[in-house]
């Protein structure tokens, strides 16, 4: 008899599977200690009882999952993108939400003026204030000339990029220095390239490459691996495709990591393709299936006349009759009366009608494509029934924040950083900008990229939160002119070209601030304001 302690160790398959386990010790009588059944650590979902048998994943790590199905994502993201309406919607409302008519650089760039005194602070603040419009006017005219190929701005290639990274995971932006003698504002351009141009099957442990990216010795990323061509477009260079290293510093990556240490990015639409392409094959069956039964009205039968080969006339009403071999092609069309030879008789297949859940299931398929996409279902669908204005803004206010998100976290950081810092260096270089003396290379550098402004959605309560938060210390005016996508100083030159010019012609209006101020303190107006203009205030 062989004691317990000597006996062999007991491995247990379960059933249906090839995966074995080790059973828990307990005692003979199934109770562990106590007396009690021990429960397992986690619910059946984490557990190996009966239902979770056929739940078998397997342990990825954040890149070796990326790997094997990259892809097949990117395929399957973008014919969707190319065919279904609600996946292009998808793409189309993520872009213009992230990107719009751009994401705006306003140089911040600004010395400290304490400890001098009155009339130097006001010296060095005009010099500053005077390279930042130096730097804004240089920038918008380069904007123009971004694109290497000459097709798009610097707005267009950001909103490309975005989309490149929705659709396909990833974006790389190639930061081109060009020639003096190319007569650029500033001699740098942009090549966007899509994710399948650095091969992520090149893997190289030796030489510390992962995924077609090579790293240093303390893990940062050293250069990319990228083809010259499109690898998709391979058949239309004759050359072939050939691989280039390019240095990291020369390359903007674009993309959204899902996990820690993710070294590419997957599409946005990765959890929706299934629902997608099945989605869209139903309400094709089912539109089908609504034209064919819509197209028959009635068959006629016609009777043979007694000696006669075939009945008169035996082909549909107002069509050919059959060929030499007894053959005629039909199409059915509404209104189709078909003639029936004598001793013929068809059978049609009569489904039920979708009936009264059609709709809910549409909508509810569309919410998890939404869902899955990041987006919200009233924007991908267009409807807005089920919504009161409150509810709008609170959906509107939760998708708002997950867009800042990505604005700040991928686009601004990963992709418009980059090429601002390169900008600046080769604006300066170049002798296109040059930075006031005593000015720190960070601070010159400095920059606040604003978004598109969001749309009102009450005009009239919005700007008077607005104004509220202004008056009473909780925002600077300054910080909501940026909000909004303009420039305050911009702003400030502007109203005070338009009072200047108020006052020269004698006008007055009531947008005029100084006269609502002057209103406000209970102030009269200076003797030499212009007269307000009857029935004006």
């Amino acid at each position: 008899m062989v004691s317990v302690s000597q006996a062999q160790p007991v491995r247990f398959r379960i059933k249906g599977t090839h995966q074995y386990v080790t059973p828990i010790a307990m005692s003979l009588s199934g109770e562990g200690e106590g007396g009690a059944v021990e429960a397992p650590a986690y619910d059946v979902a984490g557990g190996r009882g009966r239902r979770s048998r056929s739940w078998r994943v397997g342990s990825y790590g954040p890149n070796s999952a990326i790997t094997y199905a990259l892809d097949e994502l990117r395929r399957k993201s973008r014919d969707q993108a190319r065919k279904n309406p609600y996946a292009g919607a998808a793409v189309d409302r993520l872009v213009s939400n992230i990107v719009g008519t751009g994401i705006v650089p306003r140089s911040t760039a600004a010395r400290p003026t304490e400890g001098l005194s009155e009339e130097e602070a006001k010296r060095v603040k005009a010099e500053d204030a005077a390279f930042r419009t130096r730097i804004q006017a240089l920038w918008l005219e380069w904007t123009d000339v971004a694109d290497s190929v000459g097709a798009h701005d610097f707005y267009g290639l950001t909103a490309i990029a975005v989309r490149g990274m929705v659709e396909g995971g990833e974006t790389f932006t190639r930061l081109r220095t060009r020639l003096l003698t190319d007569g650029l504002p500033v001699p740098l351009q942009l090549q966007v390239l899509e994710g399948d141009h650095c091969p992520h099957l090149k893997t190289e442990i030796g030489n510390r490459i992962r995924q077609g990216i090579r790293y240093d010795a303390i893990g940062k990323r050293q250069s990319y691996f990228l083809y010259r061509e499109h690898p998709g477009d391979g058949l239309m260079v004759a050359s072939g495709l050939e691989l280039a290293e390019v240095p990291a510093s020369d390359v903007a990556h674009l993309y959204r990591a899902m996990r820690p240490g993710q070294d590419r990015g997957e599409p946005w639409l990765a959890r929706a393709l299934r629902t997608l392409y099945d989605l869209d094959a139903y309400l094709d069956a089912e539109l089908v299936r609504k034209k064919n039964a819509a197209r028959l009205v009635g068959f006629i039968k016609r009777v043979m006349e007694e000696g006669a080969d075939s009945p008169v006339g035996s082909g549909p009403l107002g069509t050919d009759g059959a060929d030499d071999e007894g053959a005629a092609t039909l199409e059915f069309e509404p209104g189709t009366l078909q003639v029936l030879a004598d001793g013929e008789d068809v059978t049609f297949s009569n489904p039920p009608d979708v009936g009264p859940n059609f709709e809910m299931f549409v909508r509810e398929a569309k919410r998890g494509v939404a869902a899955a996409c990041g987006l919200l279902y009233e924007l991908l669908s267009g409807d807005y029934s089920t919504l009161n204005d409150r509810t709008l803004r609170a959906a509107l206010n939760d998708f708002r924040r997950a867009v800042e998100g990505w604005q700040h976290h991928q686009v601004v950081f990963q992709f418009c950083r980059p090429v601002w810092n390169r900008w600046m260096d080769l604006a300066v270089l170049s002798g296109a900008l040059t930075i006031p003396a005593g000015m720190p290379r960070s601070v010159a550098y400095a920059v606040k990229w604003i978004p598109q402004a969001w749309p009102y959605i009450h005009p009239v309560q919005d700007v008077q939160g607005k104004s509220m938060e202004v008056q009473a210390g909780f925002s600077s005016r300054s910080q909501k002119v940026a909000e909004a996508g303009y420039d305050a100083e911009a702003i400030d030159a502007e109203n005070k070209a338009d009072n200047e010019r108020a006052d020269a012609e004698g006008l007055a209006y009531t947008s005029d601030g100084r006269r609502a101020t002057q209103a406000a303190a209970g102030d009269p107006p200076p003797d030499d304001a212009p007269p307000t203009p009857e029935g004006q205030s």
